[in-house]
């Protein structure tokens, strides 16, 4: 029997953007614009929600509930940037197993199933690690919220069950920072005096419409027949009154790819000069690109992003803004040439010589098809970049990619020093040049 862990990232909008600006730790802070335009609220963190602010509240009424709070409009990339960070360590097999299903739902909200069998004597024992009682979701759902506070600095709330509705409303009541583990075969007994508002997928007003007819808790819904439940709440109706009851037989669906992966660094040193920088792109594409062929997946659009150091008296300062650009190539790929020549052409593009503390690279668009095959593949050259992957992770080496510069941001090396001197193939200069044909021409190099 698999178990299903639905993960919660607690305040996702609000602790990127703490994370990116730490001045607004001690502040409220209201996602979803300023105060003066007619936009609603996005989120808010813990503290303005005690002072009234909530989701789809005007922000003009936000303003006047919580008048020291930070008003920001939000950036869509970097909350994608960041659920691409933990949809690495998701699918990382130390985390949640091999061959563990992850099926995104929202920015914030994803499904693990891992395929670990439940004792039938669960909860004789007692104790996670006795072998007998939880479970191994249990165990995992632990590691996720483990790593997800140590690596990303993430909160997040965990339900496990073996139904995926029953285990989205355990991360619900488990708020804040928890985890619910709903015991095989006693799902009902714990849904059954829930408030029927926890029920995911609701629709807007139903609530309201079930309470008329007295219909306030799960158990309530759970002994609805079929035609009231239509009548009720549609077609779904009677889908709605299974997730109640604690029966799911929905799979989780491991063929959706995540919205974006993406791997970042920061550098100690803000004088690093442009060959450093080169090979710390280029190492950056290559675990990319691994990793895509990991899942399968071939990425279309590359977007490099820097992050700038500002002077401030006499010491520097990482910016919180970053510089920016993006490439769609023509086809989607899963090459370690192109997706290097796409990032060093971006990297010639958006350095302008400026001291930079930290830079990333994001890989989105993502198909589960690449180009097309040629007629003749050449067989030596796949199994060449297959067996470099293979002695990538056997080897374990996860070092630095340059130890004078980088702080942060592990990345699998080549050597002890993780340094590289090779210089670029006739193939890697005829990559660059393709990918440069797809930058806008202000962009391309002349000459």
């Amino acid at each position: 029997m698999s178990e299903i862990i639905h993960v919660d990232l607690d305040g996702f909008f609000v602790a990127v953007e703490r994370q990116l600006d730490p001045r607004l730790a001690a502040r409220p802070i209201v996602i979803g614009g300023q105060p003066s335009t007619h936009g609603v609220v996005v989120a808010a963190c813990a503290e303005a929600a005690r002072r009234g602010v909530r989701p789809g509240l005007s922000l003009a009424i936000a303003a006047a509930r919580c008048p020291d709070a930070a008003f920001l409009d939000g950036a869509v990339e970097r909350y994608l940037e960041a659920s691409a960070a933990v949809d690495e360590i998701l699918r990382d097999p130390h985390s949640t197993g091999a061959g563990a299903a992850v099926e995104w739902t929202a920015i914030d909200s994803v499904f693990v199933q891992v395929g670990a069998p439940v004792s039938a004597s669960a909860g004789a024992s007692g104790g996670v690690g006795s072998g007998g009682g939880c479970g191994d979701g249990l165990r995992v759902a632990e590691r996720i919220r483990e790593r997800l506070k140590r690596e990303l600095g993430f909160e997040v709330s965990c339900g496990v069950a073996t139904r995926r509705a029953a285990a989205q409303i355990a991360s619900r009541i488990s708020r804040p920072r928890g985890v619910l583990y709903a015991l095989p075969g006693y799902e009902a007994r714990l849904l059954a005096p829930l408030d029927i508002g926890l029920l995911p997928d609701l629709p807007a007003g139903a609530r309201q419409r079930l309470v008329m007819e007295r219909i306030m808790t799960l158990g309530d819904l759970g002994g609805v027949s079929d035609e009231r439940a239509k009548a009720l709440l549609g077609a779904r109706g009677p889908s709605f009154v299974r997730w109640a009851r604690g029966e799911d037989d929905r799979p989780i669906d491991r063929s959706q790819p995540p919205r974006s992966i993406a791997r970042e660094v920061t550098l100690t040193r803000a004088d690093a000069p442009e060959a450093d920088l080169a090979e710390v792109v280029r190492h950056l594409a290559d675990v990319l690109a691994m990793r895509l062929r990991s899942m399968g997946w071939f990425a279309r659009t590359v977007t490099l992003r820097l992050r700038p150091v500002a002077s401030s008296g006499t010491a520097p300062r990482l910016q919180t803004n970053r510089l920016v650009r993006s490439v769609t190539l023509r086809e989607a790929t899963a090459l370690d040439e192109d997706l290097r020549a796409a990032a060093a052409s971006l990297l010639k593009v958006l350095w302008r010589r400026q001291p930079v503390g930290g830079l990333g690279l994001v890989l989105s668009n993502l198909q589960p098809t690449g180009p097309q095959m040629p007629l003749f593949p050449l067989v030596s050259q796949d199994a060449a970049r297959a067996t470099a992957d293979t002695l990538r992770v056997r080897s374990g080496l996860r070092v630095l990619v340059d130890q004078r510069y980088v702080s942060r941001g592990v990345l699998p090396g080549y050597g002890s020093r993780g340094r590289v001197q090779a210089g670029r193939t006739n193939g890697g200069r005829a990559a660059e040049r393709r990918v440069e044909r797809q930058l806008p021409l202000r962009h391309r190099r002349t000459g």
